[in-house]
Parts: structure tokens; sequence; C-alpha cells
């Protein structure tokens, strides 16, 4: 999809975020899976509305190789209550002003939330979307790639 350079993809897999223990985890440990990457934020009312359907994705299509992950830019205090309130069933990391400046170089310069990447198993980026993601569009995106 548009200008995304590759390296910015790559760099994106090999960047270790801490996920709500603090411990840092790597998006390359998912490589092979078609990865779902949404940079979110609590205050932000279009990602509060589309995660219940990532919920449910991960949920029916984990099984056959997708994975989503959250990247919340945001206050680790706020996220991890709001994690369990929405039951997250997948990897919830937390970025800070560096994914922010990321973000930008993954192909969204206006820093909107949220965004949305979509990376098949070999670590291509294929979609990247800003704003929400309803049920219907999420499907579109996810399913040629699985």
């Amino acid at each position: 999809t548009s200008g995304v350079p590759p390296h910015a993809v790559q760099r994106l897999l090999n960047t270790a975020l801490p996920d709500l223990n603090h411990r840092p985890q790597k998006l390359a440990a998912y490589r092979g899976k078609v990865l779902v990457v949404n940079f979110w934020a609590t205050w932000c009312p279009p990602c509060r509305e589309e995660i219940p359907h990532f919920v449910a994705k991960q949920q029916s299509a984990g099984a056959r190789g997708l994975q989503f992950i959250g990247i919340a830019l945001d206050d680790p205090a706020q996220v991890e209550p709001f994690a369990m309130e929405m039951n997250i069933n997948y990897p919830v990391l937390i970025g800070g002003m560096a994914e922010t400046e990321f973000m930008r170089e993954l192909g969204n310069p206006q820093g909107g939330l949220p965004y949305t990447l979509v990376i098949d198993r070999e670590g291509v980026l294929r979609e990247s979307v800003i704003g929400l993601l309803d049920a219907k569009r999420l499907e579109q995106l996810v399913e040629p790639y699985l």
C-alpha cells in the first residue's frame, strides 16, 4: 500500500514495546501470522468502538493465523483497566512519543487515531487504514491474507 518504506515495517516488527505486565514484546515474535496492528488510545471514541470487532475477529480467526496487536498511545494506568473491561484477548503494548512518530513514517502523517495496519505472513504491509473499522470492512481487509 501507499508509499510506506519496507524498512519502516521491519523496524516496527523489531521494536520491543512493554506489555501490560511491563515486559518488552517484539512484534517479530508473531512472524508467520497475519498481523493486524492497531494504534489506539482509551480517550479516542472510534478506537473504543472498533475494539469489540477486533476481539470477535481474534476469537473467530486466531486459529487460522490471525493475530491482533494493540499499541496504545496512552497512559498505561488508563490502558490496563480499559483492556480488562473490554475483554481484550490479544496483546496490548504501550507506545510513547517515539511510536507516534513511527506511525507517521508508517503512512499516517497526521498521526490520526485509530490507525490500523495489516501485515501479511511474510512481513509485508498490505493495508493501512486511518479511522474506524467496522466488522465488515475488517473482514474485507484481513480475509484475503488468511
